[in-house]
């Protein structure tokens, strides 16, 4: 089976080029089947397209020229599904993270649920990840990791609650690369508040783009995680976190905003929920880090890994190919 991954962003960075690039590695893993990355142009005959749809990404404009143009199958990878109901009836499948992302009336035809899949490595010893990556060993570490901004993450809303709560044996750490617009000024601002607080010997930042296992690595040296955007119940109800599966993926204790951007992953074991609001949920953060076990998180992270779930993608596509 011929696969090609659309992804217009491709070789930027952001989230979805990280995961068409993901998908892409992974379907060339799988016995009798062979895939690769496009923007725009295809230039041999897949078996299967694969659009990996955001709309400002894909356009309507750009998604109907590009339809119009090829016969061969197409199933859409809904990263979100704003303006994406009018094309259902002109592709033929689509691929949803979560059925949260649409309504009982506006469900695709043909759909498959395949939740956004996590990095999952082989567990590793938290102290001696700590030495390799210089990280305190004395102090207990909550982190967050993604893109420094975009999607909603406004850490410059939380450093405030965040760094006012540190205690002297807690350790703040954000694996935060800059993402393909930069920072939007995030670094500094960030840098300010700590600064002022007079807490840098409790707080560091990582601004580095890194591999899968090192990301992984950087995650598992804390002791909680956490995940949480400005997008509230009701809205952006179309698109699912990809860093909060990764997050899960590490092993590490996880706690989410309770909202709809991570409404799978707060499904999965063990995971937390906290309050919407940054103060409230700040508040939950810190009462997790200092009265919840973090040494038996609970998290079963293999059964939604790459691994597992590329098999899903490959049993959606032969679907549209036998």
């Amino acid at each position: 089976m011929r696969v090609v991954v659309q992804c217009s962003s491709a070789g930027q960075r952001c989230g979805i080029q990280t995961y068409a690039s993901r998908l892409n590695e992974y379907l060339n893993k799988e016995p009798n089947v062979s895939s690769k990355i496009i923007v725009e142009k295809i230039r041999n005959h897949p078996d299967i397209i694969n659009i990996n749809y955001e709309p400002g990404l894909v356009p309507p404009q750009f998604l109907q020229k590009f339809l119009s143009k090829y016969t061969q199958p197409v199933i859409i990878t809904a990263h979100h599904i704003g303006y994406l109901q009018q094309f259902y009836p002109m592709v033929d499948g689509i691929v949803l993270h979560s059925l949260d992302q649409v309504t009982p009336e506006t469900k695709p035809w043909d759909y498959a649920v395949i939740p956004h899949p996590a990095l999952v490595f082989p567990k590793k010893d938290k102290m001696e990840l700590r030495k390799k990556l210089k990280l305190p060993e004395d102090k207990k570490i909550v982190g967050t990791a993604g893109f420094i901004c975009g999607t909603g993450k406004e850490l410059s809303m939380m450093i405030n609650p965040l760094i006012n709560a540190l205690q002297k044996d807690e350790f703040l750490y954000f694996i935060t690369s800059f993402w393909k617009g930069g920072d939007m000024g995030e670094l500094d601002r960030i840098q300010s508040v700590v600064n002022k607080a007079g807490k840098q010997d409790n707080f560091r930042i990582d601004t580095d783009f890194v591999s899968d296992e090192e990301l992984n690595e950087k995650m598992q040296a804390c002791d909680l995680l956490f995940a949480w955007n400005t997008m509230e119940h009701g809205k952006h109800k179309g698109s699912q976190s990809g860093i909060a599966p990764d997050m899960y993926g590490s092993r590490t204790k996880l706690i989410v905003k309770d909202g709809p951007h991570y409404s799978y992953v707060a499904s999965l074991p063990s995971v937390l929920k906290g309050r919407s609001p940054a103060g409230e949920f700040v508040e939950d953060v810190f009462k997790a880090l200092r009265t919840e076990d973090l040494m038996n998180t609970g998290n079963v992270p293999e059964p939604i890994s790459w691994e597992i779930l590329v098999k899903k993608y490959c049993e959606y596509f032969k679907n549209f190919t036998e």
